[in-house]
C-alpha cells in the first residue's frame, strides 16, 4: 500500500473517531425563560443538574410553578434497552441513545392515557447552551416544548442538593402524608388521578386545593388510611395495596366480576 493510501486511511479513521465522540452535558443548567417555550405550564424558575459518566446520564431537575417548588430525578443509560423511571409519579419506560451528537430519549408512560415523550438534547458548539426539544403525545395530540438552558457555576445547583421541604410546609391543610417531601406528595396526587382515571378537580375545588368542600376529598382521605392500614397489618409496611389495586383507572371499583 502506498504512503498516500496509508495517509488517507489514517485520516478517515481520525475523522470517524471524532464523529464517534459524544459531547459532555455534565453541569448545572438554568433555563432562559424568555428563550424557552414551556407552553401553558411556564415555570418561574427551572434548574437542572446533569451528571454524565460513560453511558449513564443522571438528571436532577428543580422547577417552580403554580404548585410551588418541585423536584424530579431521572437516570438513563444509552447501553440499556429499557430505562425505568417515574414521571410525576407515573411509571415510565425510556430508550436513550446518542445520534449525530445529540441525545435522544424516547419514553412511554403507564396508564390509560397512552402518553409518550420524545426529548432531544443538543449542545451548542461552545458548550454553554443546552437545548431540549420535547414532543409529548397524549390521546393522539402532540404538544411541543423547547427548553433553552445556559451553563451555570457549580454553586448554582446547591439548593437542589439540599433536603426538600415537607408537603405540610409547602401546602395548606395537609392532614395526611404531610411528612412526605413536597415533590413526592405531588407525585402521589398524580398517581391518584391515574388510578381513578380522573383529573385533580374530581377531589379538589378548582384553584382552591386546600378547600374541604368536596365530599370526594374526604372519601380520598379515608381511602388513604384504609390502604395504609392494609399495608401495615398485612405487608409489613410495604406499599403493596394502592388506589390502583382496586380502581384500575375507574372512579368506582368493582367488587364483583363483570
Amino acid at each position: 500500500m502506498s504512503r498516500i493510501s496509508l495517509s488517507c486511511a489514517a485520516l478517515i479513521l481520525s475523522i470517524s473517531g471524532m464523529a464517534a465522540e459524544t459531547p459532555s452535558i455534565t453541569g448545572v443548567w438554568k433555563a432562559d425563560l424568555d428563550a424557552s417555550n414551556f407552553g401553558r405550564m411556564k415555570p418561574s424558575a427551572y434548574v437542572m443538574i446533569i451528571q454524565q459518566q460513560g453511558n449513564t446520564i443522571r438528571e436532577t431537575i428543580g422547577d417552580t410553578g403554580m404548585m410551588g417548588a418541585y423536584r424530579s430525578s431521572f437516570t438513563f443509560s444509552t447501553s440499556a434497552p429499557d430505562n425505568r423511571n417515574s414521571w410525576r409519579g407515573t411509571p415510565m419506560h425510556s430508550k436513550a441513545q446518542w445520534t449525530e451528537g445529540s441525545l435522544s430519549v424516547d419514553s412511554r408512560l403507564a396508564g390509560p392515557r397512552g402518553m409518550t415523550m420524545h426529548d432531544k438534547y443538543s449542545l451548542s458548539a461552545d458548550g454553554n447552551t443546552l437545548t431540549i426539544e420535547r414532543t409529548t403525545t397524549r390521546e393522539g395530540k402532540d404538544i411541543t416544548q423547547t427548553i433553552v438552558l445556559t451553563r451555570q457555576p457549580d454553586e448554582a445547583g446547591e439548593p437542589l442538593r439540599q433536603p426538600e421541604a415537607a408537603a405540610s410546609q409547602q401546602f395548606k391543610n395537609v392532614k395526611l402524608l404531610g411528612e412526605m417531601p413536597a415533590s413526592k406528595f405531588l407525585d402521589t396526587m398524580s398517581v391518584f388521578t391515574v388510578a381513578l382515571g380522573e383529573h385533580c378537580e374530581f377531589c379538589h375545588v378548582e384553584r382552591d386545593f386546600a378547600s374541604d368542600d368536596k365530599k370526594e376529598k374526604t372519601i380520598a382521605r379515608h381511602m388513604i388510611e384504609m390502604t395504609h392500614t392494609a399495608n401495615e397489618q398485612t405487608f409489613e409496611g410495604r406499599s403493596e395495596v394502592q388506589c390502583y389495586t382496586c380502581h384500575r383507572g375507574d372512579k368506582k371499583p368493582l367488587s364483583t366480576p363483570e
